[in-house]
């Protein structure tokens, strides 16, 4: 028998036990008490019609235990109250003469046959409470405890996930049975519920893995694209050069037969190598950065170096620089150097497609430093706003960029805690790029 079944039995046992004992107290010490009080006033009644009998005769020898009262004792001695003493009980009944006639009754006997009477009564209770807490223990057992064990069998199967076995519950229409039937109904339904979600999990596992597939899948397609970018940006940017040195070695060749100098094609070769050189360099640097040492920085240092730069290329185009930064901008972490080519590569490009002026407004925000460079150029389309930092792309005509200027930049700010985005003006002229430098 397992520890909740025989919990559920000794609380109803020891409940009905309580139950039939104040039941059976209850029903005794009145029923003693009665037959008890029965017992002495007969036992009394008799002696004193006896003794009324005696005295209303003739006077003459009085009965066993009495004795005559003159008029003036039966006044002293309260006559005719009867007193009860322990054991004993004093009766006393008036004459005709004026005198009483006492008797003292002893009641030894009625104490012995009320002894036997409260054996033989208690015995005869505890037989019937006996037999009626064997009923009810019965009654219980077949008609609750049975039935409520089955219904707390099937609840621990509906909670354990087991199918419902062994008989089926009991339906009736007391509480327990209609207990029974709902939690036969609870049963059926949690298994169709258990059933449904288990094949809601499978079929969303299925989903997950079609789903992990695809993802794998295309970030497998877009690595391959963007080596293809890469290829392709490598391939068009080293071509050029590589063609134009051998059409000038080519030259160089003829010109040599012929007998004729060529040390212009030479330096046109030298040219061309120290392109290619440059491209491979800055794309080196942006797949491999060398290691950051960063120190406190001034903004307006680096502008300052910047500008001075920038000079030789914005003049000729008609290109204005302006910064406008608070003198009380606090210093960035990074390197003056890089942050100097970032701020190059920002301004040429807005000079290169025509702008007029470029202005550079700082601020400070929380734990960054927010700059921001726009320019009154033609702007940027939106379509190409997401690839615009990627190696190689680039909007310039052949010849006149690479298109690693701006990959270099996102790279050299995030590798100094920063960022770099393109945005698109609220009044929708220009460019306009946020950089975000950590504080120092």
């Amino acid at each position: 028998m397992s520890a909740r079944p025989a919990g559920l039995r000794l609380r109803l046992f020891g409940s009905l036990v309580g139950a039939v004992l104040l039941a059976g107290a209850l029903l005794a010490v009145p029923l003693l008490l009665a037959v008890r009080d029965s017992i002495y006033t007969r036992r009394i009644e008799e002696a004193r019609a006896v003794l009324h009998e005696v005295a209303l005769r003739s006077p003459g020898l009085p009965p066993e235990g009495a004795r005559y009262l003159d008029a003036s004792a039966a006044v002293r001695d309260g006559c005719p109250k009867t007193r009860r003493d322990s054991g004993l009980v004093i009766l006393c009944e008036r004459l005709a003469s004026g005198g009483a006639l006492q008797r003292v009754v002893r009641l030894d006997d009625v104490r012995a046959q009320l002894v036997a009477l409260d054996v033989r009564l208690l015995v005869t209770l505890a037989l019937g409470l006996a037999g009626l807490f064997a009923l009810l223990v019965w009654l219980l057992e077949r008609g609750v405890v049975r039935r409520v064990l089955e219904v707390d069998a099937a609840l621990a199967r509906v909670a354990s996930g087991e199918d419902e076995g062994g008989s089926p519950l009991p339906e009736s229409g007391d509480v327990v049975g209609r207990l029974g039937a709902a939690v036969r109904q609870l049963g059926l339904r949690l298994r169709e519920e258990r059933a449904l979600t288990a094949a809601r999990i499978a079929e969303l596992q299925g989903k997950n893995l079609e789903l992990r597939e695809a993802r794998e899948e295309l970030s497998r397609s877009e690595r391959l694209a963007s080596v293809g970018r890469l290829a392709a940006g490598v391939a068009h940017e080293v071509g050029n050069p590589i063609t134009a040195v051998i059409g000038y070695a080519a030259l160089i060749k003829d010109r040599l037969a012929q007998g004729k100098e060529c040390n212009d094609f030479v330096e046109r070769i030298e040219r061309e190598a120290a392109r290619i050189d440059r491209i491979l360099r800055d794309l080196l640097d942006l797949a491999r950065p060398p290691p950051a040492l960063p120190g406190a920085v001034s903004l307006a240092a680096v502008l300052s170096e910047a500008g001075a730069v920038l000079q030789p290329q914005l003049e000729p185009r008609g290109c204005s620089l302006m910064v406008a930064l608070p003198q009380s901008l606090p210093a960035v972490q990074g390197e003056t150097h890089y942050f100097v080519q970032v701020f190059v590569n920002l301004v040429a490009n807005s000079a290169r497609v025509g702008a007029r002026t470029v202005r550079v407004t700082g601020r400070a925000e929380n734990a960054a430093i927010v700059v921001e460079v726009r320019d009154d150029g033609p702007g940027i389309d939106a379509a190409i706003l997401p690839r615009l930092f990627e190696p190689f792309f680039t909007t310039a005509a052949p010849g006149e960029g690479t298109g690693l200027g701006l990959a270099l930049c996102h790279a050299t700010m995030e590798r100094f805690g920063g960022s770099i985005a393109a945005l698109r003006p609220e009044d929708g002229k220009g460019a306009l790029f946020e950089l975000r430098f950590a504080r120092a």
